[in-house]
């Protein structure tokens, strides 16, 4: 039987699912490690190795974003033959959503909108990372939250529950001390990692929080702003698919997203996909190998796939 392996080398981490053209889940792995970014070779190796355990293949199709691919993952992995699939974010979002044409919004460690139009137009917007870009991603949202436990003592309105968090997160026991971490100088994971407790605070109710994803979705939403209407294509009815963990676990950013979305182009529909991408580029692998007959297993693999549990983040192993 042919077998599908699927790696997401994320920003912060990598996923890597192994399935049986059946949709069928066999194996799965996941490296998160604060300082050393999914698209690091170690990460992909690491997540990889655990997904393929000591399983041997005839077939085995492997799928990834092309430049993320180390071909040393195979030198202990058995099998007969090799197919390797290379796509783009998007086409993995527009595969899991099950449509050909629309536009892609992701918020991740990153961000960008991608639309592809009824004809044949393509245009992508921001993954210009986190230095000259990435408006409204993960990377934005930690910086926002530093920026925010430097001002948490100046006046009670910025008092926030971040500061203890994000202190106790990176063991320091003050925000100046945060100079000598050097975190701008690391991974752009370790920084961006800080989105996660920013939505649980902002869950809980912290207003600091819950402004700066607001802040971050009506930045992504101003970059979907300025792709629809550059296309000309504002007026248009088309799928608005959202991807990345951002979108998949915030509803406080999705619905400050959507609003904006909503704004700028009303006749759009949401899609708002709640699994994680990895899922999306095992369903482009099964579509790519079964065709039309490539429903069922999807349908199986959404059944089964549960999502591994991120480990405790130590600030210290990246630092």
């Amino acid at each position: 039987m042919d077998y599908i392996l699927a790696l997401d080398a994320g920003g912060t981490k990598c996923d890597a699912l192994l399935i049986d053209v059946s949709g069928h889940v066999i194996g799965q792995g996941m490296d998160s490690t604060p300082g050393v970014g999914g698209r690091d070779a170690r990460a992909v190796q690491s997540a990889a190795a655990a997904a393929l355990a000591r399983h041997e293949f005839d077939i085995l199709h492997v799928i990834a974003l092309g430049q993320y691919l180390p071909l040393n993952i195979f030198a202990t992995t058995k099998a007969s033959y090799y197919n390797i699939i290379v796509c783009t974010e998007s086409s993995a979002a527009f595969a899991h959503a099950g449509v050909a044409r629309g536009v892609v919004l992701l918020a991740g460690t990153g961000a960008f909108a991608h639309a592809f139009t009824r004809d044949g137009r393509h245009r992508h917007l921001d993954g210009t990372g986190p230095i000259l870009g990435d408006f409204g991603g993960g990377y934005h949202v930690g910086t926002m939250a530093l920026n925010a436990i430097v001002r948490s003592k100046w006046h009670p309105r910025h008092q926030t529950s971040l500061r203890d968090r994000i202190l106790e997160h990176f063991r320091v026991p003050c925000p100046e001390a945060l100079f000598g971490l050097q975190l701008f100088a690391r991974d752009r994971s370790i920084v961006a990692s800080l989105a996660r407790i920013v939505s649980e605070e902002a869950a809980a109710g912290d207003r600091v929080a819950v402004d700066i994803l607001r802040r971050a979705a009506q930045t992504l939403g101003e970059t979907f702003r300025d792709l629809v209407t550059g296309l000309g294509i504002d007026e248009e009815e088309y799928p608005v698919i959202g991807t990345g963990s951002l979108i998949r676990r915030s509803d406080i950013y999705w619905d400050e997203l959507w609003s904006a979305v909503r704004r700028a182009a009303p006749r759009f529909q949401a899609c708002r996909l709640k699994e994680p991408s990895v899922i999306g580029l095992a369903i482009q692998a099964l579509r790519q190998v079964l065709g039309e007959r490539a429903e069922p297993a999807i349908a199986a693999l959404l059944r089964e796939y549960t999502e591994p549990a991120t480990p405790p983040a130590n600030p210290r192993n990246g630092l």
